[in-house]
């Protein structure tokens, strides 16, 4: 399903550009023939865009799904009191007399199994994702823009965390397999961006362009799972944890709100290629890194994130 999506929006955004080198070549002869046309378009004015291109985002704010979550204070939980160590080991293991779940996936007995801080996620790490946009600009002359950018994206994270089975003999347990799940998250980002592009080149068609400015990020964690899932039983016995339920409850939904959505501030810059179409038409291709700082969990630092895109102008000033 991601992948059709994304092969969605690429083919929508290649037939978008297939149409403006159409509409070029039949706008070409209308703009340099002014007794066809009552207008002309100016140097000076609003350029209103479309953006779309990929997000490599810095990996400081992928811990916050590792299972361990927030206590009261908003600090990072201690491995006792972790939400995936709470979940696996005393919802769904058996804990208190309950069905043990986890056995049943394993296909072990209860009690032949066990989870420790060693078995926790390491190394989560965000996935290389979209991100798409409005982008406007206005044209203080042929060189000079200001300009404002809304772009959204959202962030997939994944990782591994592990649980040890056992087998008993003679009665004594003994380590016989260590099995391999999936942790994953998922979060929203919306970036507005406030800024100075300059074009540079004397060729009339392809030059040059360097921008930068300020960066605000409003983020927001959406998901956070363990899923677990075994070949052993013919799948019967797989199923997902929801970790992020616990921040539905008092007294972390408040917590919820502190430490899993914020806003947060950076600055963009950006570098690539400047192809004016027609008067009407614009198309940059460019390098947007980043250095911000992502006001998620409870110690946010400003970090470097890398971007790739194509932006698309229309030239919406006439006179």
């Amino acid at each position: 399903m991601k992948f059709q999506l994304r092969a969605s929006l690429l083919l929508i955004t290649m037939l978008f550009i297939a149409s403006l080198s159409i509409k070029a070549q039949e706008e070409g002869s209308e703009t340099n023939d002014t007794s066809a046309n009552n207008f002309i378009y100016s140097s000076k004015g609003f350029h209103a865009g479309l953006y779309i291109g990929a997000l490599w985002a810095n990996q400081n704010t992928a811990y916050i799904y590792d299972g361990y979550g927030f206590d009261e204070n908003g600090q990072r939980n201690t491995f006792a009191n972790s939400i995936l160590y709470n979940q696996l080991v005393n919802i769904y293991g058996g804990a208190n007399g309950g069905i043990d779940y986890i056995a049943q996936l394993l296909n072990v007995n209860h009690g032949d199994w066990y989870f420790n801080q060693q078995n926790m996620p390491i190394n989560l790490r965000y996935t290389t994702t979209y991100m798409v946009g409005l982008n406007t600009r206005y044209q203080i002359n042929k060189k000079a823009n200001i300009t404002l950018n809304i772009n959204g994206s959202k962030l997939l994270v994944n990782g591994k965390f592990t649980i040890s089975s056992a087998t008993k003999t003679n009665g004594l347990l003994n380590q016989a397999k260590v099995n391999e799940f999936t942790i994953v998250g998922a979060e929203q980002r919306l970036m507005f961006q406030l800024g100075y592009q300059r074009i540079i080149g004397k060729n009339e068609k392809l030059k040059f362009m360097v921008e930068g400015g300020l960066n605000i990020i409003l983020s927001k964690a959406q998901k956070n799972q363990a899923i677990l899932s075994s070949d052993q039983n013919g799948g019967s016995n797989n199923f997902t944890i929801d970790l992020m339920n616990v921040y539905n409850q008092p007294p972390y939904n408040f917590y919820s709100k502190k430490y899993l959505i914020g806003a947060g501030i950076g600055a963009v810059a950006g570098f690539g290629l400047h192809l004016t179409i027609n008067p009407r038409y614009t198309v940059q291709l460019l390098y947007n890194p980043s250095y911000d700082r992502i006001s998620l969990g409870y110690n946010p630092e400003f970090k470097l994130q890398h971007g790739v895109g194509l932006r698309i102008y229309y030239n919406m000033s006439r006179i």
